[in-house]
């Protein structure tokens, strides 16, 4: 069973979890919810409220299984949700990471391995840059259009690609990170770093549990 229901307060869920605004945010509903519940809430933005809490409890709870009931994941809405998430990190997280980096470089003088930690990030973001374009330019337009590309797997092998990396490079600042370094702007970069890194885990099992089930079915039906 998934940790929220239609009745729950969304604003309980949210001040529970913080880490749902981006999640809510993208399937639009913003900040100022007010006391009503997730199924109003939904009821007056005109969401479907099964696909809301869905994707809600998948992404937060590591052991629910979505069920697929008379057709809440539909094609067109988990892609849209992917979509939505993979701007989000492109033109908002990555680039806050990177902001951090910059100004802890700035403010850290030249005695330490913090060169050589921004070089692994940029790795990253160009791996995500590589999986960005091939989901947006050849998966999901092939999805939509009811092909399931051959080369589908790609897409799940560079998302969890970008999962290990984000860990691995949280886990080099926590572990190797060596020399003098402004430890304020240490933190903020961590922190983003942690956040990106949560999220990205967290929407993975999105991916597989949501999107790569509508993919099988298609594919068992020839598609």
């Amino acid at each position: 069973m998934g940790l929220y229901n239609r009745e729950t307060k969304l604003s309980t869920a949210i001040l529970e979890h913080p880490q749902l605004i981006p999640v809510v945010n993208r399937l639009g509903i913003m900040l100022g919810v007010g006391d009503m519940s997730i199924g109003s809430i939904c009821a007056n933005a005109h969401i479907d409220p099964d696909f809301f809490l869905s994707m809600v409890n998948t992404f937060l709870d590591k052991d629910y299984f979505p069920v697929n009931s008379k057709g809440t994941f539909t094609l067109e809405k988990t892609v849209d949700y992917l979509r939505r998430t993979s701007e989000f990190y492109k033109r908002v997280q990555l680039p806050n990471v990177e902001r951090h980096f910059n100004s802890l470089l700035q403010r850290s003088g030249g005695n330490n391995n913090l060169a050589l930690l921004q070089k692994f990030f940029n790795s990253v973001r160009t791996r995500f840059d590589e999986c960005y374009a091939y989901d947006n330019d050849t998966l999901f337009p092939s999805l939509l259009s009811g092909r399931v590309p051959g080369n589908a797997s790609l897409s799940a092998e560079g998302h969890f690609e970008m999962e290990e990396r984000l860990h691995d490079l949280l886990c080099f600042f926590v572990v190797h990170l060596r020399g003098e370094y402004d430890p304020n702007l240490c933190v903020a970069v961590v922190t983003a770093l942690s956040s990106l890194d949560k999220d990205y885990r967290q929407n993975n099992r999105i991916r597989n549990r949501i999107l790569t089930p509508l993919m099988e079915e298609m594919h068992n039906n020839g598609c």
